[in-house]
């Protein structure tokens, strides 16, 4: 009777005490449907599931365990004009890949606007654990309404090698699509096959607008950058209405005289060159001691030459004359 006891207890609930009150002796058929309610395989499913819960945590992509802490602490990217906090320890972090006065570059941060150009500062943590891991800076395209051109691509140098690089551009990616914006334009100098990864093509060259924006309107930055082709085309129209505005008996008929706006001063002929100095009685400097000049960068292709770049080859170059690629991807 006592063992008969001690299973009834066993398959009744664990928080109800056993008591004479509340015991009944069970048949042999009740005792055989309680004891073989669980299977083996039913033991097996909910144990493997109970540890997939415990091992697998519910993580966002952007997210990295800290290793302090053992917390994952969520990626993210933020306007530095909404963290002026911020401004100087950005600046020693871009000044660290292009070196510029500290003055200078927190000048440059602190044009950042939500009407562009707009800095972005990748950052993971929050308060005491925040850390600041990258920097890009966005800009508007001058004549492509839906483009962003990005710069100043930089992470720290602590932090390199650990796929934040790639976590700064997917960032900036999406902020740029949040704004409404379909395409991103860049250029670089050696990390083409670095960007060519993260979908990235080679393209033709676009004017970056900078923080010319905050000054200048996108109408006279687009005057400014029309094609020497358009210039003349402005040319012709502002000629044919200065004609329209002669009377038909003025216009180079017999000895009639023609009244004419005086023609721009490109079309005026240049005036012959000055004549060369006398010759000096000193004597010329030897060879030896002329400077050499440096050399100039080289000329672009010439109208109508087709353009070839490849991710090892461009015929782009920057100012100083180093080579460049331009690339652009559609977000």
């Amino acid at each position: 009777t006592e063992s008969v006891a001690v299973l009834q207890s066993a398959v009744l609930s664990g928080s109800e005490p056993v008591t004479p009150a509340n015991s009944r002796l069970l048949t042999r058929d009740e005792l055989t449907i309680d004891l073989h309610r669980i299977s083996a395989s039913d033991c097996q499913t909910q144990y493997v599931d109970n540890l997939c819960k415990t091992t697998t945590p519910d993580v966002d992509v952007n997210e990295e365990l800290h290793p302090n802490t053992g917390q994952h602490e969520k990626i993210r990217a933020v306007p530095i004009h909404r963290r002026p906090d911020l401004l100087v320890p950005c600046a020693d972090l871009v000044n660290s890949e292009w070196q510029r006065s500290q003055a200078a570059r927190v000048h440059s941060l602190q044009k950042s606007c939500p009407g562009f150009p707009i800095s972005l500062v990748l950052l993971q943590g929050h308060r005491e654990t925040e850390r600041l891991l990258g920097h890009a800076r966005l800009s508007l395209v001058v004549g492509h309404s839906g483009s962003l051109f990005v710069e100043s691509v930089v992470v720290s140098k602590a932090e390199r090698g650990k796929g934040f690089g790639r976590i700064l551009m997917k960032e900036t990616e999406r902020y740029a699509q949040s704004r409404g914006f379909k395409r991103l334009c860049l250029t670089t100098h050696d990390k083409q096959h670095f960007y060519a990864h993260l979908g990235y093509v080679l393209s033709t060259p676009v004017q970056n607008a900078g923080s010319m924006t905050t000054f200048v309107p996108m109408e006279m930055l687009l005057r400014f950058s029309r094609m020497p082709s358009e210039e003349a085309s402005t040319q012709k129209q502002i000629q044919a209405k200065i004609d329209a505005q002669v009377p038909e008996g003025n216009r180079d008929s017999g000895s009639a005289t023609v009244i004419r706006s005086p023609p721009p001063s490109s079309l005026l002929p240049h005036p012959p060159p000055p004549p060369p100095p006398p010759p000096t009685s000193f004597p010329l400097p030897s060879p030896s001691f002329i400077p050499t000049p440096s050399p100039a960068p080289p000329p672009p292709p010439p109208a109508g030459h087709v353009v070839i770049q490849t991710l090892t080859e461009t015929p782009y170059r920057d100012a100083k004359g180093v080579s460049v690629y331009w690339m652009h991807k559609d977000i």
